[in-house]
């Protein structure tokens, strides 16, 4: 038997049946699987709903005789008593692909790996795991991939790579067993695969609590922590360190720690520091080394127990306020409170910047930078903060001054007459923004975290530098979906097309790509007479075109002369 399909199960009456459907609907041939489903004492009808499956697959259900208060029992009892060659845990209140089994097994046997995690895809709201999800690949480790970001059970084990590892689920805990266990297939697996080309696990989010979720003591919760750290320092990993490195990352990152010190009452202060202290004395001093510079101050006050100071860390982290601070090579050194060390920050002091708005025409563009989170806050640090654009080849810079600083919103705007001359240079403009702190000079590629860009794709203005008409082109990177500008020199004739729309109003069309320009008095200037107009846009498909309206009559054949249209900031020689 191929697979051993694990349920859980507490009181699931409500969606035990979808669960039960979706497995039945497997594409895979039924009699290679089986389903084991382990109820915890329910005191609902989740065991008369399942019974009226037994005749549709192999499903087997275990009862036990006292509830256990969480998964970790009818796992075990189901993982036991598992024939089949592999076991994939699902939770009860969760749903599958009909596809899942069937694409594993082709999987399993092209790549024979031991552990294969699948895509999953949260429904009604639930968040799920998504950066180690985005291809498919045969063989994966703890070091170059991100899968030490989901450590719920709900993947694919080789049976006798838990059974000859002794790996089960510790049923004295009562918070992050899961973890453990995961984490212990992980580190003696000798092969772990990713599986991406669908979504195969649904991730539900239900009214009520999940099985698998319950608050417990920090005490409790740490000392599962510790024991996945000695897990994997005890290991036959070759890069243990690294490995836990990266668990710390993921820790301080993404569980009740991270910024625990600004969230809990006073009076549960110490127990936390206490648990937190025990827990990180277990991680090698080493190891500091190889965690995000942020998180190095923590580790320092969680072994020392130092709450106060701790707590120092992190509202300075809040806040971008620190006790002293100096910049020297390239990094910045941060002292928390007086007499204590200095530490040095490098990977961590660029921002994490969102363009909350940008919009261009001809008369220029504007941009306005959201600081979403920053070791440093520029208001108190920074002594100068400017827009850059730097040509492709690194030869050519323009330094665009700060506008508008309106707390952790910084605009900017630019003229293009300002601008053109030095934009044609050069056809491609890379865009930062760049801070001076002390002697060190920050500098942040931005537009690849934005808001909706209000604009299609190719959509560009016309710009004017010594007689020469250039189409401007704000786009995003291939690679990275950074903003850029590219400048080429064009015809007018080429960008925009004119024509009489009514006797007192010019249509302006756009060719090949939009034309964005901006709406006002406009004139047109004819060989024997000058009128003055108000230029609108009276778009109504995908084509950006414009009217405009005049305060005399026009007619076709002044259009086939040379003429002239005169905005503020562009004359447009037709």
């Amino acid at each position: 038997m191929k697979f051993s399909i694990i349920v859980p199960s507490y009181n699931s009456e409500t969606y035990i049946s979808e669960l039960l459907t979706s497995i039945e609907k497997q594409t895979y041939d039924k009699k290679d699987f089986e389903v084991i489903l382990v109820d915890d004492c329910s005191t609902d009808q989740t065991i008369n709903i399942a019974n009226k499956f037994k005749d549709k697959m192999n499903l087997i259900i275990e009862k036990l005789e006292t509830n256990s208060g969480g998964p970790g029992k009818p796992r075990n009892t189901a993982l036991n008593i598992a024939q089949g060659e592999f076991v994939f845990f699902v939770d009860s209140d969760d749903y599958i692909h009909k596809d899942t089994l069937m694409d594993v097994s082709q999987f399993i046997d092209r790549n024979q790996a031991d552990v294969v995690l699948v895509k999953m895809e949260g429904v009604n709201g639930r968040g799920v795991p998504k950066s180690m999800f985005k291809e498919t690949k045969d063989e994966v480790t703890l070091a170059n991939s991100r899968i030490i970001y989901t450590l719920s059970p709900t993947k694919f084990y080789r049976t006798s790579l838990l059974r000859d590892n002794h790996i089960d689920f510790p049923e004295d805990l009562r918070s992050a067993e899961d973890q453990l266990f995961t984490m212990k297939a992980y580190v003696n697996a000798d092969k772990i695969a990713v599986l991406a080309d669908k979504p195969y696990y649904y991730a539900t989010k239900r009214e009520g609590e999940h099985m698998s979720s319950a608050y417990v003591a920090p005490k409790d919760f740490y000392k599962v922590m510790g024991l996945i750290t000695e897990e994997i320092l005890e290991s036959p990993l070759e890069n243990p360190y690294e490995v836990l490195g990266y668990f710390i990352d993921r820790h301080f990152s993404f569980s009740r720690t991270n910024n625990f010190s600004l969230k809990i009452a006073d009076d549960k202060k110490e127990a936390w520091m206490d648990a937190l202290g025990d827990f990180i004395r277990k991680v090698p001093n080493d190891v500091d080394n190889l965690v995000k510079d942020d998180l190095k101050p923590l580790l320092h006050y969680a072994r020392l127990k130092d709450m106060k100071r701790y707590q120092m860390v992190e509202e300075s982290y809040k806040n971008g306020r620190f006790y002293n601070y100096y910049a020297q090579d390239g990094e910045l050194h941060i002292q928390f409170d007086k007499d204590e060390p200095f530490f040095k920050f490098s990977k961590l002091v660029k921002p994490d910047i969102k363009m909350s708005q940008f919009k261009f025409d001809e008369q220029g563009f504007e941009m306005e930078l959201e600081f979403l989170s920053s070791i440093i806050n520029p208001n108190h640090v920074a002594t100068m903060i400017q827009l850059k654009l730097l040509s492709r080849n690194k030869k050519e810079f323009i330094y665009i001054p700060l506008t508008i600083n309106d707390q952790n919103k910084f605009k900017f705007k630019a003229a293009m007459n300002d601008v053109i001359p030095y934009l044609t240079k050069e056809k491609v403009w890379d865009l930062f923004l760049e801070m001076r702190v002390d002697n060190m000079t920050i500098e942040k590629r931005i537009g690849s975290k934005r808001v909706k860009y209000p604009y299609s794709k190719e959509t560009s203005t016309i710009a004017r530098s010594k007689e020469q008409y250039y189409r401007f082109t704000p786009y995003f990177t291939k690679d990275f979906d950074n903003l850029s500008f590219y400048v080429t020199p064009n015809k007018l004739n080429k960008m925009i097309e004119t024509s009489v729309k009514d006797k007192q109003t010019i249509q302006l069309r756009s060719l090949e790509f939009n034309y964005v320009l901006s709406e006002g008095l406009t004139a047109l200037v004819l060989s024997n007479s000058f009128m003055h107009g108000y230029l609108t846009n009276d778009t109504s498909g995908e084509t950006l075109t414009y009217s405009l309206s005049l305060s005399e009559k026009v007619k076709d054949r002044d259009l086939k002369k040379p003429f002239r249209i005169e905005t503020p900031n562009l004359v447009l020689k037709f």
